[in-house]
């Protein structure tokens, strides 16, 4: 696992993010803002579970149940409720609820007995949205009835949804960048190098671990809400292991130890998905080369590369002083009759 890189937030690079934001649709056709869209939302949903497992070492493959519990909550509750607010605000604290809860049961176990008991608590999910066809439709899912409306009227439209999605991409860049530099999350990345040292400094890890746990499920249903906007459409599907196990290539393709890093993989992995597709069929099997690719490198995920290759490029560039050995054997020389 990579280290966690950067404890302050970068303004100008949230500054030059956000002018990237805004400036795309420009370049893009009608298909490509449709895509960038999907990517917004899944970026939120990859720095999620970068958060827990680049910054507290927390690896789970049920990351998909808050997501889903949040893209249920809107679907549901919008056929009573239109408030955009509300039902956003719901769905993020439906999610946060599951992730405290079942993060108070799951910390008693490390390791692969955590990453199994997160995998079963999603299954659990999933087999109860597919059960209740009377309430989620069951295995076809259920329809999003309500449109995102801030005050301003309804955004329907490709480009109203698309800086929706973008500006909500940087709101929840900003925060976990936010909590990654302050003193708590300072205080979970000590918890993952070294829990027994933190622990006899007075720390409580344990709550620790769960406020991060329990941010990070709000985060992930937070996308959740905004993606049964984007998609109008919810099914158990996105409660699976299989959810979980897409989230995971798109923080580890991408980088962990970083908040930057998840969002890339999700981008590289949406644009693999939808492009790649076109030519061939075998599309997952090209994704999952990528990704053995990546875990055996065991040098990071592109972040890191490009990170990597960016150092290389300075070192290249960056003028060489002679050894001080050399000049002053070359020093002596000189003064040698």
């Amino acid at each position: 696992m990579t280290r966690a890189t950067g404890t302050r937030v970068p303004w100008p690079g949230v500054a030059a993010l956000a002018l990237l934001v805004l400036l795309l649709p420009l370049a893009l056709p009608a298909f490509g803002v449709g895509i960038a869209t999907e990517i917004y939302v899944m970026a939120i949903f990859a720095m999620s579970l970068g958060l827990i497992i680049g910054y507290a070492g927390l690896v789970s493959l049920g990351h998909a149940a808050f997501f889903g519990a949040g893209a249920y909550t809107v679907a549901l509750l919008g056929e009573r409720v239109s408030n955009t607010y509300v039902l956003v605000a719901a769905a993020v604290a439906v999610a946060a609820l599951l992730a405290c809860v079942s993060g108070a049961l799951f910390f008693r176990s490390t390791g692969a007995y955590f990453l199994m008991l997160t995998l079963a608590f999603a299954q659990v999910l999933f087999a109860a949205a597919f059960q209740a066809e009377s309430v989620t439709g069951g295995s076809d899912g259920m329809g999003v009835s309500v449109a995102p409306d801030l005050g301003f009227g309804e955004i329907s439209g490709e480009l109203g949804l698309y800086y929706l999605m973008g500006g909500s991409f940087l709101l929840c860049y900003v925060l976990l960048r936010l909590f990654v530099s302050s003193p708590a999350g300072r205080v979970v990345r000590g918890i993952m190098e070294n829990e027994l040292r933190m622990r006899a400094l007075g720390y409580n890890t344990f709550s620790y671990k769960l406020f991060a746990y329990t941010l990070a499920g709000g985060v992930a249903g937070f996308a959740g809400a905004l993606y049964s906007y984007f998609n109008l459409y919810v099914t158990p599907d996105l409660l699976g292991w299989v959810f979980s196990g897409q989230a995971l290539i798109m923080v580890i393709v991408g980088g962990t130890g970083t908040l930057l890093g998840p969002a890339v993989g999700a981008a590289f992995f949406i644009v693999v998905r939808n492009y790649v597709s076109f030519y061939t069929e075998y599309w997952a099997l090209i994704m999952g080369l990528i990704f053995i690719f990546f875990v055996l490198l065991g040098r990071g995920g592109i972040v890191h590369l490009l990170q990597a290759g960016w150092r290389r490029l300075l070192a290249a560039r960056a003028p060489r002083r002679p050894r001080e050995g050399r000049s002053a054997a070359g020093s002596a020389k000189e003064r040698a009759p």
